[in-house]
């Protein structure tokens, strides 16, 4: 039985029937073949055997995000000097899909579908059919796995009186469905966690009730890093406490432990049948006025403490997890607050977990957006901001959603917010996401494009 067989399937169509054992004996012709037995057909009337979302990509930074389906199937069938039509898994991260009447290609409703079907000649259907069986599982799109990660995240101070006075789920109550709806969510906790300890001499101390860890179990958190500069506010029992109420919740903990090997160790999780390690890292400078200095809270042998994101250590940590796993995310608490540039530390531990096989770094503790840079295979986003903090400063923050698969970070999609009075983050107005959008892709501009 002849098959043709469009190039960009043709080796899994190959590889797929020579693990085979069907009746028939296949001959594989190119897809221009003339009077072929059966031919693999993009989006034709047949027996569907592969199919994906068709995606209308465009740069990253382009302030381009909505079209609705009739303007969707125009640019598929005319072409577009700026949106490209591809599937979903040919996108790169430095591309960014347009919302098909307001749905992700993830989105069950997404109404735009590459499909391949096989058609055969009359007599033939029994052949069609046994073909089919073979090439839907092998021509079945690879997993994909969304992550959702947030800035920093306090829960001391107002969101924490409301904490204690029984409001749970106050803190994230307009980011929930978001944080559960993904595979996997993270966020930075800026603040020690639980009921003992003293405050350390720097000039803000933080300590979240110890119930604010049922508060990150039920939002939906899955990791929290506990890398930065306010973890230990309360000192070691505190951190040790804080470490144990959020692993009671399900929530793991990253970047601080109970000695170095703790700290330094990856929380190592499966969701959609991929396996991915997170890691944990904080560097940031000596504060001003007190002279108090993160960096003594560094882990030891046999001390509890943060892990300080020295990139020869981060080069190890992730060269080590890296075969373990099939991805790999670092979150990095570091650069100069209120600086939108990343400091050279920033960069240089960032770079060093791409460099040793990370597939994103996500950072913070700028209080402020920062860039996002496209770096070698990876991605570096580098300040996600506050997130659920009552502070002074720029209210303006982002939950963001990546798309990973086996090769890495697909797509990139910020979701803007506001912080309100009081700490909790709601979502923005149109009119305000479009300055917080705009913000981001401004300062991602500092970075060159590949």
């Amino acid at each position: 039985v002849s098959l043709s067989v469009p190039a960009q399937w043709l080796e899994r169509v190959s590889q797929a029937l020579v693990q085979s054992e069907a009746a028939w004996e296949w001959q594989i012709v190119p897809a221009d073949t003339p009077n072929a037995t059966i031919a693999l057909v993009n989006n034709a009337d047949g027996v569907l055997v592969a199919q994906e979302p068709l995606v209308l990509a465009v740069p990253f930074n382009h302030s381009w995000n909505y079209a609705n389906l009739a303007e969707a199937q125009a640019i598929v069938a005319n072409g577009h000097p700026l949106a490209k039509a591809m599937p979903w898994s040919a996108m790169l991260p430095t591309q960014r899909p347009l919302l098909i009447d307001g749905y992700q290609p993830d989105d069950p409703e997404y109404p735009l579908w590459d499909q391949w079907s096989l058609v055969g000649q009359p007599g033939y259907e029994t052949a069609v059919a046994d073909l089919a069986a073979i090439l839907q599982p092998a021509l079945a799109p690879q997993p994909v796995i969304k992550l959702a990660a947030v800035g920093d995240v306090n829960l001391d101070r107002s969101l924490g009186n409301a904490i204690n006075e029984g409001h749970i789920d106050y803190p994230f109550l307009n980011f929930a469905p978001y944080l559960q709806a993904a595979d996997l969510a993270v966020g930075n906790l800026e603040t020690s966690l639980g009921d003992v300890g003293e405050p350390q001499p720097k000039n803000y101390t933080f300590q979240s009730p110890p119930a604010a860890a049922q508060t990150l179990g039920r939002a939906g958190f899955d990791v929290v890093s506990m890398a930065n500069n306010h973890a230990m506010d309360y000192g070691p029992e505190s951190l040790l406490q804080g470490i144990g109420l959020l692993n009671e919740q399900g929530v793991a903990v990253i970047g601080a432990g109970a000695n170095d090997a703790a700290a330094r160790a990856p929380f190592i999780t499966e969701a959609g049948g991929l396996k991915v390690a997170f890691l944990g890292y904080v560097q940031v400078p000596v504060e001003v006025t007190s002279h108090f200095d993160t960096a003594s809270w560094t882990a030891t042998a046999d001390a509890p403490g943060l892990a300080w994101a020295v990139p020869a250590q981060i080069t190890e940590d992730v060269t080590a997890v890296r075969p373990q796993v099939d991805l790999v995310v670092v979150i990095l608490h570091s650069g100069y607050e209120y600086v939108i540039p990343p400091s050279q530390e920033q960069l240089d531990a960032a770079h060093a977990a791409i460099d040793a096989g990370a597939d994103i770094v996500i950072g913070h503790h700028a209080h402020i957006l920062q860039g996002v840079e496209f770096y070698k295979d990876g991605v570096i986003v580098y300040g996600l901001g506050n997130f659920a903090f009552n502070i002074d400063g720029e209210p303006n923050t982002v939950l963001l959603n990546v798309w990973l698969d086996a090769d890495g970070v697909r797509q990139l999609e910020f979701i803007p917010a506001i912080i309100q009075f009081g700490g909790q983050p709601r979502l923005a107005t149109p009119d305000e996401g479009a300055v917080i959008l705009q913000q981001i892709y401004d300062r991602s501009r500092a970075f060159p494009m590949p």
